[in-house]
């Protein structure tokens, strides 16, 4: 049994990659207030995947907030090979930024946001650099 348990071990390393469970997309549950503590409901929620070694960039994810002020993100994940070679594996970091007409946007990085997020009134027409992204991917120009 330890030579075959021996041997597996052998044969995994030697082959030069290992299957994981990578996260596409985390979790964020947050609410959107305004500075009187008041749900923002017309709030819109960016959330934008990098992956290192640059490649592929998917464009933004949109997230509308329900009544309440409530957005909930779910969590995206899938298989794939974690591949011992120079800028063989990927890895993940993500940013978001939630707006809403009449507020100033709010943005961050990682994997966590502190709820609840309090967005301040402006008298600006102020978007998420990552609204204006998708803009430009769906433009003409870029199709």
């Amino acid at each position: 049994m330890k030579r075959i348990i021996c041997a597996f071990c052998i044969a995994l390393a030697l082959s030069g990659c290992i299957p994981r469970y990578a996260t596409l997309r985390p979790h964020y549950e947050v609410d959107v207030r305004n500075p009187a503590g008041e749900p923002i409901s017309p709030a819109m929620m960016w959330v934008s995947t990098g992956r290192s070694p640059p490649g592929y960039y998917p464009p933004p994810e949109e997230f509308r907030a329900d009544r309440q002020g409530h957005i909930d993100v779910e969590k995206k994940s899938q298989w794939e090979n974690m591949i011992f070679f120079l800028h063989g594996t990927n890895f993940y970091s993500w940013g978001w930024c939630i707006e809403a007409p009449g507020y100033i946007p709010q943005s961050g990085k990682g994997d966590e946001i502190a709820s609840p997020v309090i967005l301040k009134p402006t008298t600006q027409d102020l978007r998420c650099r990552q609204a204006q992204d998708v803009a430009e991917y769906l433009s003409p120009g870029h199709q």
